[in-house]
């Protein structure tokens, strides 16, 4: 089907096909129909065969022809950033797209202004429990990477947000897009969808497995290469010397670091003048914005054509690795599994060079699973420049060959499965249906379940004992209490609104309620111990260290030493990141936080942004049980939030002021928003980190202060690009 015989408007077929988009795809076109009828879909396509372009019909449909809003639910930030750019596309037909991530406890009045709201999970379940006046002009919502139900952190909070739309909106049409699973069906029975299901692609998959120098293909051929340093560096170069890209798949941040350096030389070799230029302006764009060694020594390698990509670098970083990758500069990525997890950044050959991975419940390292790797693996083969995308994992020993081929490449993905039976998902859920009164008794609460992806999978009877005594756990802390009906107590419906933990919620009451005042770190410690903090690893030596450290400090501290060794262990844990949290506001050099405790700049914003929202809730909390402890909480959050001490805090609500540059003005005398105002822009230019059009901002007297700070909330509620770019 070409594009010009689909149902949309003119206008809306000359965006499509602005992008290159002439017809639609086999998979494509069989779901279509469906999509523009207005029934519920689900989509189990592979990577690359064209899930987005239906949802974006969909919405097409339902918002420009009939006047609705649509939802679009992403798993990853990284990806609404994605969508948000793909969707402004339609702008121009008179669409207004909006996003919304973070900040749980604002129901964001502003989204009632767009046609199109793009958020997380997380963000979607918040405006549900503060019941926004717009859900109910809600006509489409899309669920993408729907598949991640089965996530065993935050897959409970997807699918109930799926299960309160059904319920709250039954007309609204649900287009869920997945990966090719083994029971895809079920989510259809879940949503009352058609199911559509395909292994189409655009491009080509020739996948095998590696060993000695020798792969074997999954259609039998086998090839011999010629040996070279290592596994990777034998299946990179020929693609390389080609002129393609490698995108190689590995199990620690270490890890894609050292393959990535290991890489530099042979790159290096195969790029032109033009090329190198490039890269040279994303290198040295990363090292102006990078205060520490992380960033030095990935601008390092940008300029060899290389690259590396986790969870440790910042958003900035990340984005202009992507973009590099996009516009076919960098040549050579590694990057660790989370990359394979909906960012769009194919290449012509991927290797998986590791096929286990560390698993932190399990304590040692476990297989990759089947459904993980086959998207790393559809990562290969970019549409409309490659015929063909290569595929290779690589056997560490000649028997794990057989072992390789038969599992991932013959083998079927994991069936999904739902996670609201575990204790967390519960009590976080349960108390969100009683305090939005959603639920007013047991029976409805079952009621609901029936409703859940759960249901599908489980007799409803089989969760009943957890869920009596998870409300028997609520009612004893005093988040529910139950008369003639379940209903939240003050208390529990704010926790409710905070989007944190019920569990999260007793702690902090209980450090807020105790007779100690407390220093800093002891309110950072009792954050870093609730359920909604992941706190650093700590090795045996360190656990040692800070167990001397925090002894030091029991008196202070609001939770005693525990005596089980393993909650010992997450203790000194909390203990480490709060010691983090604490350097961070005391103004310590970003890049001396990265390397005393081990990480880099992507993971001190991950614990910043946590510990800001804990404090901001703890905060609230305090207003219920201590009012003297709320001031002194909402000082911390303050702190927390620019990482500096009391003194900046009206510098660092300057435009592109943070708080690298607000020490700057403070020690050179400017102390106040005034001060900066009246200094003239040649004054300011001189001093460090400001420069020359900052400094003319700054000083600009036609752009009236209100205009700057306004200015620079809009650009922290986009998402910050480093935690130190200002």
């Amino acid at each position: 089907m070409k594009v010009e015989d689909l149902d949309i408007s003119d206008k809306a077929k000359n965006v499509i096909r602005s992008d290159g988009i002439e017809e639609l795809y086999p998979p494509q076109e069989k779901g279509v129909d469906d999509v523009l009828s207005g029934n519920n879909c689900v989509f189990a396509y592979p990577t690359a065969s064209g899930k987005s372009l239906l949802a974006y019909l969909g919405i097409i449909k339902r918002v420009l022809d009939e006047g609705g809003k649509a939802l679009y639910i992403v798993p990853l930030r990284a990806l609404a950033s994605e969508k948000l750019d793909d969707l402004k596309k339609f702008e121009e037909l008179g669409m207004n797209v909006g996003i919304s991530m973070g900040n749980y406890d604002n129901p964001d009045p502003s989204l009632r202004d767009y046609d199109v709201i793009i958020a997380t999970s997380e963000k979607a379940d918040s405006l549900l429990r503060h019941n926004v006046d717009w859900l109910s002009q809600l006509n489409c919502v899309i669920a993408d990477e729907v598949h991640l139900v089965n996530d065993r952190e935050r897959g409970a909070t997807l699918e109930v947000t799926l299960s309160k739309m059904k319920q709250a909106n039954p007309a609204a049409q649900i287009i869920a897009l997945s990966a090719t699973i083994r029971n895809s069906d079920m989510i259809a029975n879940w949503l009352d969808a058609k199911h559509h299901k395909s292994d189409w692609r655009p491009v080509e998959l020739k996948k095998g497995v590696f060993n000695k120098n020798k792969i074997k293909y999954a259609d039998g051929e086998e090839k011999k290469l010629e040996p070279k340093s290592g596994a990777v560096s034998t299946l990179a170069d020929p693609t390389l010397e080609g002129g393609d890209q490698c995108l190689v798949f590995v199990r620690s941040r270490k890890s894609t670091r050292s393959v990535s350096k290991e890489m530099t030389s042979t790159v290096e070799e195969h790029l032109s003048e033009d090329e190198e230029e490039g890269l040279k302006e994303v290198a040295d764009e990363i090292e102006s914005r990078s205060n520490t060694s992380v960033g030095k020594n990935l601008a390092e390698m940008i300029r060899s054509g290389t690259a590396f990509h986790n969870a440790g670098l910042n958003n900035f970083q990340r984005k202009k690795i992507e973009e590099a990758f996009r516009d076919r500069l960098i040549k050579f990525i590694t990057a660790t599994p989370t990359l394979a997890a909906g960012i769009n950044m194919p290449a012509r050959k991927v290797i998986v060079r590791d096929c286990k991975r560390y698993d932190a419940l399990l304590g040692y390292n476990a297989p990759i699973p089947v459904m993980e790797i086959q998207q790393m693996l559809g990562r290969a083969g970019r549409p409309g420049y490659d015929d063909l995308g290569e595929a290779i994992l690589v056997a560490k020993k000649r028997r794990q060959v057989n072992e390789l081929y038969d599992e991932y490449l013959l083998g079927q993905s994991e069936a999904i499965v739902s996670r609201m039976a575990t204790e967390p998902a519960l009590r976080t859920h349960l108390l969100s249906l009683i305090a939005t009164e959603h639920c007013a008794f047991e029976e409805e609460i079952y009621n609901f379940m029936e409703q859940t992806f759960y249901s599908q999978q489980s007799e409803i009877w089989s969760i009943e004992e957890r869920v009596r005594k998870t409300l028997e756990m609520l009612k004893e802390e005093e988040l529910v209490r139950e008369d003639d009906c379940l209903e939240a107590t003050r208390f529990g419906k704010r926790v409710s609104d905070l989007y944190i933990d019920p569990l999260s919620a007793v702690k902090i009451r209980n450090a807020v309620k105790s007779g100690k005042m407390g220093l800093d770190i002891s309110y950072l410690h009792t954050i870093c111990l609730t359920p909604n903090m992941y706190n650093l690893f700590a090795s045996k030596t360190e656990l040692q260290k800070y167990k001397k450290k925090a002894e030091s400090l029991r008196a202070d501290l609001f939770e005693d030493f525990p005596h089980d060794r393993g909650e010992l262990e997450e203790y000194l844990r909390a203990f480490k990141t709060a010691l983090l949290l604490q350097d961070w506001i005391e103004e310590v050099p970003e890049d001396e936080i990265a390397d005393k405790f081990g990480i880099g700049p992507g993971d001190i914003y991950n614990k910043v942004e946590t510990a800001d929202w804990l404090l901001h809730a703890s905060a609230e909390i305090a207003k219920m049980f201590n009012k003297q402890k709320e001031a002194k909480l909402t000082e911390l959050t303050e702190r927390v939030k620019h990482g500096v001490k009391e003194n900046l805090f009206e510098l660092v609500e300057l435009d592109r002021v943070g708080r690298v540059r607000a020490r700057s003005l403070y020690r050179a005398g400017y102390e106040t928003i005034e001060e900066v105002r009246e200094a003239s822009p040649e004054e300011l230019r001189e001093l460090p980190g400001i420069g020359t059009k900052l400094a003319e901002r700054l000083s600009e007297k036609e752009f009236s202060e209100e205009n700057k700070i306004k200015e620079k909330k809009k650009e922290s509620s986009s998402g910050q690009a480093s935690l130190v770019d200002f």
